[in-house]
């Protein structure tokens, strides 16, 4: 994975990214608001569109970490979040706020791929650095506008093909969305009508919008399988996009149902359901993105203030498979842990400045 260190596995969600993150958070305008304006104690600031979920919060983690890391070096002096669940005028105004505290660089997880045009082309015309992670890219052509995407289209065009050829190429799925109108989601969705594409006897019967959070998942999913398998007879396969494969297990069987091939999403609760309770020889394929894409964009917005490394405008960050060859080294995860590879910040520099 490059010359970086490749740590793997689990992301376990610290109780800390439930409280105050202390040193990291303050609304005090104490940024200069230029990648040239100093050599350090930079502000960064993070508007996350939502962080309902384990996913979310792993990656805040993930961010804070780094920034604490650079604080000691000298090269961060604070992390400033703020959420905007899912209100994408409210992300615009967050945005402007830290535009107004003349932070060093803002860190973006966008809830819209076109909302935020505007209000990045206003930082970047300030002389601030956006970087967009995560659910990106967005439509911007602004100048000091760098975007960590992952490629959501792959991720779910590799997991629909192996379930659809897991069900031997026919049958009735449903199509577990995130959030409507999100970039991601778009995506995403857009990678299980390409796959679909090669099998016209799979019908998609559902598709449900979750937020990515198995609460969610579970109650509307319980809520539409009666009538679904009513007038299908039967669910032969799920995908979804990262955090309800376990609340799918558990609708499924909510509703008495016969379990179909559910995707799998590398959260905890799905992978130990998978190595220890799920039928003999359950095949599947867990996929998700890696919310250690967090720190990657703390790294990346101290390199980009600092000027001494080439970052390029657009990056691909990976993302992580567990096969059923791998699902036993998770016997024992934590339910909230996502398994995801973690990496270093020379990781960031000599893979995705290099592509």
């Amino acid at each position: 994975m490059g010359m970086g260190t490749r740590r793997a596995l689990i992301a376990s969600i610290a109780l800390a990214v439930m409280l105050p993150l202390a040193a990291c958070t303050s609304t005090e305008p104490t940024g200069s608001g230029s990648a040239g304006g100093k050599t350090g104690d930079y502000v960064i600031g993070f508007s996350n569109s939502f962080n309902g979920n384990t996913y979310r919060q792993s990656m805040e983690k993930y961010a804070k970490d780094a920034a604490e890391e650079l604080m000691k070096t000298g090269e961060v002096k604070q992390l400033i979040f703020a959420e905007a669940n899912q209100d994408n005028n409210k992300q615009i105004q967050q945005i402007q706020s830290f535009i107004l505290q003349k932070v060093d660089a803002i860190i973006v997880d966008p809830g819209s791929a076109t909302a935020l045009t505007g209000v990045v082309q206003e930082a970047s015309d300030a002389g601030i650095p956006v970087i967009v992670v995560n659910d990106g890219p967005i439509e911007s052509n602004a100048d000091n506008v760098y975007q960590i995407s992952f490629d959501a289209v792959a991720q779910m065009k590799t997991l629909t093909e192996y379930i659809a050829k897991g069900i031997g190429g026919k049958g009735n799925m449903i199509e577990l969305r995130g959030a409507e109108g999100d970039a991601f989601d778009a995506k995403a969705h857009e990678g299980v009508v390409d796959a679909l594409k090669a099998y016209p006897d799979i019908k998609v019967v559902s598709e449900i919008y979750t937020d990515w959070n198995g609460s969610k998942a579970q109650t509307e999913l319980a809520a539409a399988l009666p009538n679904l398998v009513k007038q299908y007879g039967k669910i032969d396969g799920v995908v979804n996009q990262g955090g309800d494969s376990y609340a799918a297990v558990q609708a499924f069987r909510q509703a008495g149902a016969d379990l179909p091939m559910i995707g799998g999403d590398n959260r905890g609760f799905f992978l130990k359901w998978w190595a220890n309770e799920a039928p003999a020889g359950y095949d599947t394929l867990s996929v998700s993105a890696n919310p250690w894409d967090g720190a990657s964009a703390v790294y990346v917005a101290a390199d980009i203030l600092s000027g001494k490394h080439p970052v390029p405008h657009n990056m691909i960050h990976p993302f992580g498979t567990i096969t059923k060859d791998d699902v036993q080294q998770y016997k024992d995860v934590a339910d909230e842990a996502i398994a995801t590879p973690t990496y270093d910040r020379e990781w960031v520099r000599s893979n995705l400045y290099q592509q």
